[in-house]
């Protein structure tokens, strides 16, 4: 059966049967629009009760001042003068015999004959709703802007900037007229004239101020020069005026660059980065030297794309069948989306398929593109999309990347189908997957592979997760025992939403593993056949994917990643990918406190940690995995917070399972092995260190694991058994291989680190030097309290076996063992030098140097080791700064500031930086740095999915959320982070729009979170309906409306005298979970006749007859 095509939901209705009138749905008025010229793009034409977006209509002449309002476009009906009776015959019209003998006396009409006319109705259009007002704030040019009314919110007064008109223009030069010396003067005149400026009365009674200014006069407005006196003239923009080129023009050295590029693609049309080049230069190009920042008007954002387009298409002509055309392409669908329709821009994606169906990064962002169209969106579409991008990189070449390419489109499906509900397939997939990759019987060629597996899936003996779970491999599976659900909760028909979203959460914790035929389960999608996951295997599968799939499936589970100097430019990205960093929505109940609650309530107080952003993007090394809360960055900060929640949408004991799995599967993957052991540690110690101790019964000469073990056991509080664990397992090592003992370093490293962070420098100094010996005597520790000594012999001994180690490590290119020898170097210059940060920084800058001289090839273990030398450097700048009361914070600020150059997304280093500042009270300084990492110019055209990680957007959004209010933080610039990070209201378009972050699930809950925080249900409301929009496959996104939104809920969370706005009543309501029946999102428990029957008598009640709405226009799609 192929995928999600055979069974339908019994509890969601036929579209064409069930689907009610699109215009009933939403509220949307049937009015005719306004007349005048419209957006191209119907999506701004939509309902703005659902959707916060613009409706753009022409005035055929704005020019006029605001007198002339009465008489603009909009087909704006003339009102009758006021103070007289309107004629009853208005279509009759008498010629004038006489003229209006003013225009004699006074050169233009007697002003004090004229009617005021003034505005009414403050900004409402004929035909549209009252709710709809012209949004004169935002009206530039020829635009008129129609927009909700946010009138209701009586604190909110929107002022205009008084200055925003003069940003728009360019300065003008003015200066003295000049006169020539040689001016000719009438010899026949009794005197010489004194000055050429004449009478100034004169000039008055010949050029009168109301003729200059006369209503409606034939020669338009007054323009700017002619303000100007007679002997001022303004200096012309263009060029030199005069021999000393007193006015050069300012956008020389722009245009100039301009022709220069022009060149280039001239010389040689077929070099695609020469186009890309001239092409981003158009906007440097529009805006000036005296626009370099700021934002670009309507017309001009139009007119940009407009220009872009055609330099586009041009080059596509010229390149022809150029290796990186695809760059070309999505840059003429991503101009042509600012200008043409959602039908157009469908039928151009259709047109370049067809004719460039070999680029694989056009179908990613193709599958981007009708993932998130919210007018053609349905599931089952879009789960044809996703299996027709799958295909064709299937049926591609072989490339390096087509593996990663593959294994990021199945992460991405299972992600998608997750999210519109469907749990139970997804994570049939994902066991399907990790079962045919690592637990294949060997006897099996690849063809009959696939054909097997299904036989041994419609067994429903236990799964790869499941209890009792041995592997495909193994025929010791057990069987799984018949289920029987218990009784669901009652639905409530005097409350309906409130019962039925009780009912429908615990369905949907119910429903995450699959059920089995026997289990008496009467959804049908509660069992995953082996149809269903037969056409996405045989695309899918491939035994070559075992590291990649491993990261790809801590991704799907909310953990961070593995991250290795293979992996680090690959999956490691991925953790900035909007559609996949989404661990937000992974619990319902996840509140805007608990993004906070880390964070110290008084940044100048004692409290203050840079530890409290939950969302990382570094890379994730053993002091993460095993840190202690407070001390460091812990990597299982939020997965332990959200694996306590029985609520979550990932089942922790079968993620548990899964990976102890694995790793008994991959015994070479040290790095695996350690990773489950610190997961196993966070979620239950005494488990944990069981796990530990089976591990190494087969593992033996493993230190890794021995390191790991004596990290538990000092974590919960037997520091004896710790040291006892490193000791032995140190003299252990002697008897090891070469490889095997090469490991020995982490060890020390990690024990001198649990001493340091104890206060114990006399134990820490103390293991320092037993490191030559690579062994140490417990009973010889000095005592705590007295002040370690060191000889001259001991430090030699000490610096030497470092130094050594350090090129040792460095030839085999081990980069974790090569950082923590560094930081032991460190370390040891730290204590040995009566702790001074200067000398101990150089072990750092050394190994740094030492890398850079190492080739090309070596260019990804270069990187790698690189970023961990910064982590190491800041965790060791943050320890100084605890603990040594000693410390330039400008010397720390440039430190970091160099991370940040580097590494400009590491969150660990962005949080330092934040942390550093905070104790200051200059705060520009952060938000210099989070404007330019989440602001991007586009200097490298790449086809990666995002080039601003979403993580950078949250962390500006956090900083500004913390930060206090005398630094400058308010609701409006938290509001403005949010709306950058989105990007349909940036208007600057500094950076590429497929960089921002409008498809993350987190950040839209995060803002209507943040309204709702200040009781601002208006404002709540309408990012809902523009989320919804935006992430039209999200049901745990739509579910928002029932859980905070709903009126009950409103009433009793927001007081009345601080709430803005009203609720979500029974209608409206109504209305969003009808979009969940419209999208085919999955619906457990159908409520649908039973809303018809409450819509009913609510009409019987209010005295009115209840009709079932016209359907006509069911076949178009409903808009927002």
């Amino acid at each position: 059966m192929p995928l999600g095509q055979e069974r339908k939901n019994p509890s969601r209705a036929s579209p064409a049967s069930n689907r009610p009138l699109r215009r009933k749905l939403i509220g949307l008025p049937n009015v005719p629009h306004a007349t005048a010229e419209k957006k191209t793009d119907p999506d701004t034409t939509l309902d703005t009760t659902i959707q916060d977006t613009e409706t753009i209509a022409t005035a055929p002449d704005l020019e006029n001042d605001e007198r002339n309002a009465g008489n603009t476009a909009m087909s704006v009906q003339k009102r009758p003068v006021l103070g007289r009776s309107p004629s009853p015959n208005l279509c009759h019209h008498e010629p004038a015999p006489k003229g209006d003998k003013y225009n004699v006396i006074y050169g233009t009409i007697h002003r004090y004959s004229v009617p005021h006319y003034r505005r009414f109705g403050r900004g409402s259009v004929l035909g549209l709703p009252p709710r709809h007002k012209i949004d004169r704030d935002t009206s530039e040019g020829d635009a008129i802007v129609i927009k909700p009314d946010f009138s209701a919110d009586r604190s909110r007064t929107k002022t205009k900037d008084l200055l925003a008109g003069l940003k728009k223009q360019r300065t003008k030069l003015l200066r003295v007229r000049p006169i020539p010396a040689t001016a000719p003067t009438d010899a026949s005149e009794d005197y010489l004239p004194l000055s050429t400026s004449g009478n100034k009365f004169n000039d008055l009674d010949e050029d009168s101020e109301d003729d200059r200014y006369a209503y409606r006069s034939i020669r338009g407005k007054a323009k700017p020069e002619d303000m100007l006196p007679d002997d001022l003239e303004i200096i012309s923009d263009n060029g030199s005026v005069d021999e000393e080129g007193v006015r050069t023009d300012p956008d020389k050295e722009i245009k100039q660059r301009n022709v220069e590029l022009s060149r280039n693609v001239e010389r040689n049309p077929t070099d695609v980065e020469s186009w890309l080049a001239l092409i981003d230069h158009q906007e440097s190009l529009l805006r000036g030297s005296e626009r370099e920042s700021g934002s670009l008007t309507y017309a001009e954002r139009k007119s940009l794309a407009d220009i872009k387009l055609s330099l586009y298409e041009k080059a596509l002509k010229k390149v022809g069948q150029h290796p990186s055309r695809d760059k070309l392409l999505l840059g003429c669908l991503e101009e042509g989306a600012k200008l043409w329709d959602t039908k157009k821009l469908s039928a151009r994606w259709q047109s370049v398929l067809k004719s460039d169906s070999h680029f694989i990064s056009l179908w990613i962002k193709y599958l981007d593109f009708r993932q998130t169209e919210f007018l053609d969106f349905t599931y089952e579409k879009c789960l044809a999309t996703f299996i027709e991008c799958l295909r064709l990189n299937k049926s591609s070449p072989d490339h390096p990347s087509k593996t990663l390419v593959h294994i990021y489109l199945f992460l991405r499906l299972t992600l998608f189908i997750r999210e519109a509900g469907f749990m139970e397939l997804a994570i049939g997939l994902w066991q399907a997957v990790l079962e045919l990759t690592f637990f294949r019987p060997e006897s099996l060629d690849e063809r009959s592979t696939v054909a097997s597996f299904l036989e041994f899936w419609d067994s429903e003996v236990a799964r790869i997760g499941e209890a009792g779970a041995q592997g495909w491999t193994n025929n010791e599976n057990t069987l799984h025992d018949p289920q029987t659900p218990s009784p669901l909760p009652r639905l409530n028909p005097k409350s309906l939403f409130a019962s039925w979203v009780g009912c429908e959460r615990d369905r949907i914790v119910r429903s995450r593993l699959p059920a089995r035929s026997l289990d008496e389960e009467e959804d049908p999608y509660r069992v995953v056949i082996s149809s269903d996951l037969e056409e996405v295997l045989s695309l899918v599968w491939s035994a070559d994917a075992a590291h990649v799939l491993v990261d790809s499936f801590l991704y799907f589970c909310h953990l961070p990643p593995v991250i290795t100097a293979v992996t680090r430019n690959t999956t490691g990205h991925w953790a900035g990918d909007s559609f996949i960093q989404n661990d937000l929505m992974s619990s319902p109940g996840y509140t805007l406190e608990d993004w906070l609650s880390r964070s110290s309530t008084s940044i100048e107080g004692s409290e203050s940690t840079p530890l409290s952003f939950p969302d990382q993007h570094f890379i994730h090394t053993l002091g993460t995995l095993f840190a202690e809360d407070g001390t460091w960055f812990y990597s299982f900060q939020a997965w332990a917070k959200a694996a306590r929640d029985n609520q979550s949408d990932v089942d922790t004991d079968w993620v548990r399972r899964v990976l102890r799995s694995l790793v008994d599967a991959m015994p070479q993957n040290d790095d695996l092995a350690e990773y489950t052991l610190a997961l196993e540690f966070a979620y239950n110690p005494k488990e944990a260190k069981k796990c530990a101790k089976s591990l190494l019964k087969r593992r033996s000469s493993n230190l890794r694991l021995y390191n790991a073990y004596a990290l538990m056991e000092h974590r919960s509080g037997n520091h004896a058994a710790a040291g006892h664990v490193w000791a032995t397992s140190l003299s252990m090592s002697n008897t090891f291989s070469a490889n095997d003992r090469a490991d020995s370093i982490l060890l020390w490293h990690a024990w001198v680190w649990e001493l340091l962070e104890s206060r114990n420098v006399a134990h820490a100094s103390h293991v320092l030097m037993s490191m030559p010996q690579n062994s140490i005597d417990l009973k010889a520790f000095p005592d705590t309290s007295g002040q370690p000594e060191f000889s001259a012999t001991a430090l030699l001994k000490v610096q030497t076996f470092l130094a050594e180690t350090l090129e040792n490590l460095l030839a085999n290119r081990k980069s974790t063992t090569f950082v923590a020898c560094v930081d032991s170097q460190a370390i040891h210059t730290y204590l040995t030098h009566s702790f001074d940060l200067n000398k101990a920084l150089d072990a750092y800058s050394n190994a740094m140097s030492r890398l850079s001289v190492l080739s090309k090839k070596d260019e990804a273990f270069v990187a790698y080791t690189i970023e961990l030398l910064h982590q190491s450097r800041a965790r060791f700048l943050y320890y100084h700064v605890r603990t040594n009361g000693m410390y330039k914070p400008s010397q720390i600020r440039s430190l970091l500031m160099e991370s940040i150059s580097t590494f400009p997304h590491n969150t660990m280093f962005l949080s330092l930086f934040a942390w550093n500042e905070s104790r200051f009270r200059i705060e520009e300084r952060v938000r210099d740095i989070v404007r330019d990492i989440t602001t991007e110019s586009r200097t490298i055209h790449t086809s990666t999915l995002q080039q601003v990680p979403i993580t950078s957007h949250l962390f500006s959004i956090y900083t500004e959320m913390i930060r206090p209010v005398y630094a400058g933080s308010t609701a409006h610039s938290v509001r403005a982070a949010f709306e950058k990070a989105i990007g349909e209201h940036d208007a600057s378009a500094q950076h590429n729009t497929l960089s921002t972050a409008g498809s993350s699930l987190s950040l839209w809950k995060l803002y209507i979170l943040f309204e709702l925080s200040h009781h601002n249900i208006q404002r709540a409301k309408d990012v809902f309906y523009r989320g919804m929009r935006a992430c039209p496959w999200s049901k745990e996104l739509i579910m928002l409306a029932f859980n905070h939104l709903r009126a009950d809920v409103v009433e009793s969370r927001h007081p009345a005298s601080s709430r803005r706005g009203d609720g979500m009543g029974f209608d409206e309501l109504r209305r969003v979970y009808n979009v969940l029946v419209e999208k085919e999102l999955r619906i457990h428990v159908d409520i649908e006749d039973q809303l018809d029957e409450l819509a009913e008598k609510m009409q019987r009640s209010a005295g009115l007859p209840f009709s079932m709405p016209d359907d006509a226009d069911s076949g178009d799609e409903m808009q927002l």
